[in-house]
């Protein structure tokens, strides 16, 4: 299968990229900005690197693929670019995998986006909007909302929930919540959306209970 990754040159992007390549089951379709980024992307095993600015059209770049992935952000930049990338690119995305017959769609979300508030308001409101409309855009859809993130080595095991009480001391690795991205690529878990936390249990078995 081809599998399109929207951000594929932020950090989990790019995990997502290497992991697809080293697998060899799939083709990793890799969505960047900048020019300069491609080389990178295919070093990292991408078959194919498209340019896609998410504050522009993006149309033509959402095509020929099987599953479409999201795991872009503007990183907190700016309120307005926020909305344009995380939002509106977005929705962007989602209408453009629909036009073009791609029924199964990935999104990277973010816990705390049912009652956005605090400095992440904008940001969790953006991811909101856009999960909302996923969940109406009719694909088949999987959204998955990590808690806190971080750049430590893969653990190889998470906790999967549909709404934890609590995510203190719960962080959890980029490189896992690639790993769960590249598990459901094989084995979906249709029209669901659950958090993800730092846990004891292996991913495939984590996601069993979605």
């Amino acid at each position: 299968m081809n599998i399109l990754i929207i951000g594929a040159n932020g950090t989990t992007g790019r995990k997502m990229v290497e992991l697809i390549a080293k697998q060899g089951d799939h083709q990793a379709i890799a969505v960047v900005r900048e020019e300069n980024q491609i080389n990178d992307l295919i070093a990292l095993g991408a078959s194919e690197v498209r340019l896609g600015d998410l504050t522009k059209d993006v149309s033509g770049v959402i095509s020929n693929a099987d599953v479409v992935i999201f795991a872009a952000g503007a990183g907190g930049a700016s309120d307005e670019l926020t909305r344009a990338v995380d939002q509106e690119g977005a929705i962007k995305v989602i209408d453009a995998a629909k036009a073009n017959g791609i029924d199964r769609f990935l999104m990277l979300s973010s816990v705390g986006t049912e009652e956005p508030k605090g400095e992440l308001k904008v940001y969790l409101e953006s991811k909101a909007a856009a999960d909302a409309h996923l969940k109406e855009s009719g694909l088949d859809y999987t959204i998955v909302r990590p808690g806190p993130l971080s750049y430590d080595d893969p653990t190889g095991t998470v906790e999967t929930k549909e709404h934890f009480d609590s995510y203190e001391d719960r962080k959890v690795s980029r490189d896992d919540v690639a790993a769960l991205f590249v598990h459901l690529i094989d084995h979906p878990t249709q029209s669901r959306v659950f958090e993800v936390l730092s846990g004891p249990y292996p991913i495939a078995e984590a996601l069993r209970n979605q």
